[in-house]
């Protein structure tokens, strides 16, 4: 019996309408990734690819010219090859993306979710699967973006029988995992992948181990789980307090006026509108409670950040100020600060920011919810009735 991966698939991939790919380097969406994102975009998913390098440092072969442009040239006719939507290219260092701050790729990849709305992300497994560390940090971003933004995350690996095979044959560091360990064994054709692998003709030689990787692994590729669909980020492990995962119901009830109250599961509170506008001044306008919505989500997140480095908490406070535009009436512009009592480490700067930048209302605004708006029917006069009956209690 050989090492090769088996040739029939048990898994389906997650019915993502639009994933994004993480990678470090050129040739990762095709080498790696292929199968698994034309797999995607035969179902009709929209599938983007960041890329962190442009892989100037490869030594492989001696190439006429700039290699970092040649390879960002590769990389889009591979990416048309697997029907991607879109990819992007950004100039880390190649060869050195373990020495880059983990918040500053972290920024590019919640850039890059925000420009694609993705599902989920794909990326490498933490290993890294070749034993590169490149692939490793591209991943430690993704993952760190998806703990912001609460994403499922599938992490692509190869058998542990199949990583053993090259390292013997070819003296490779790869990393594999036992059939326990993998999620989801996906039927692929590889059709595209080999013909999106050619097009990175710098790295595809034909001594090169990615053709043996793909003889071994078959008509299958192995994924896991490394941020499930159904479960919260390690760090918001607790039930998320400011926006829980079932759907919340909030009831608004008309007590005259211009005065509502807000029934917000076991709580209650007023809005109202100012004297020199037709109100009493009961309680805040819609319009502030929305910006301290953003306020009081930004300041959450930044406690959870703090909290997760052993960072002081105390004396955080958020202040916001906001500008009202019109045609149409809306919220113009929103500043907010952040103030902490102790100075900040230079190094987590970045990080607190990107995270505060992301929180889930923060999102909401940016990438717009699908909301619908219905009229329903009139109660009848035995509901109206008993909704004005005495309540115990």
């Amino acid at each position: 019996m050989t090492a090769s991966a088996a040739t029939t698939g048990t898994s389906r991939l997650p019915a993502w309408s639009s994933v994004l790919a993480v990678v470090a380097h050129p040739d990762d969406e095709s080498f790696g990734l292929g199968a698994v994102l034309d797999t995607f975009g035969q179902t009709g998913a929209t599938v983007s690819v960041l890329c962190l390098t442009k892989g100037e440092a490869s030594t492989l072969q001696q190439v006429a010219g700039d290699l970092a442009t040649l390879r960002a040239a590769e990389l889009h006719a591979a990416a048309r090859a697997l029907g991607v939507d879109s990819a992007v290219l950004r100039d880390h260092p190649d060869g050195a993306l373990e020495r880059v701050d983990v918040a500053t790729l972290m920024a590019d990849v919640l850039a890059a979710v925000k420009e694609s709305t993705p599902d989920g992300l794909v990326v490498f497994d933490p290993s890294g699967v070749s034993g590169h560390p490149d692939h490793a940090a591209a991943t430690r971003a993704a993952l760190a973006a998806a703990d912001c933004l609460h994403l499922p995350v599938l992490g692509w690996t190869v058998p542990r029988a199949v990583a053993d095979r090259l390292n013997q044959e070819f003296d490779t560091t790869f990393s594999g995992h036992e059939a326990g360990a993998i999620d989801l064994t996906v039927a692929v054709d590889r059709k595209q992948q080999r013909i999106a692998s050619l097009a990175h003709a710098s790295q595809a030689v034909p001594t090169s181990i990615l053709w043996r990787r793909l003889a071994l692994s078959g008509d299958v590729e192995s994924l896991r789980w490394l941020r499930r669909e159904d479960t919260a980020a390690p760090h918001l492990a607790v039930r998320r307090a400011e926006d829980g995962d079932a759907p919340a119901a909030i009831r608004v009830q008309h007590r005259g006026g211009d005065r509502f109250d807000v029934a917000i599961r076991g709580h209650r509170l007023t809005v109202d509108q100012p004297v020199e506008v037709g109100g009493e001044d009961l309680g805040p306008t819609p319009t502030e409670l929305f910006v301290a919505g953003l306020a009081s989500c930004v300041a959450f997140y930044v406690r959870r950040y703090l909290h997760r480095h052993k960072l002081e908490s105390a004396g955080l406070a958020v202040e916001t100020a906001y500008r009202l535009g019109s045609s149409p009436a809306r919220v113009a512009g929103i500043d907010i600060r952040i103030e902490l009592a102790d100075d900040l480490p230079a190094a987590r700067r970045e990080g607190l920011l990107a995270v505060a930048r992301h929180c889930t209302v923060h999102n909401s605004i940016t990438i717009a919810p699908q909301i619908s708006v219905s009229l329903s029917e009139p109660a009848s006069a035995g509901e109206r009735a008993r909704e004005h009956l005495p309540r115990e209690g």
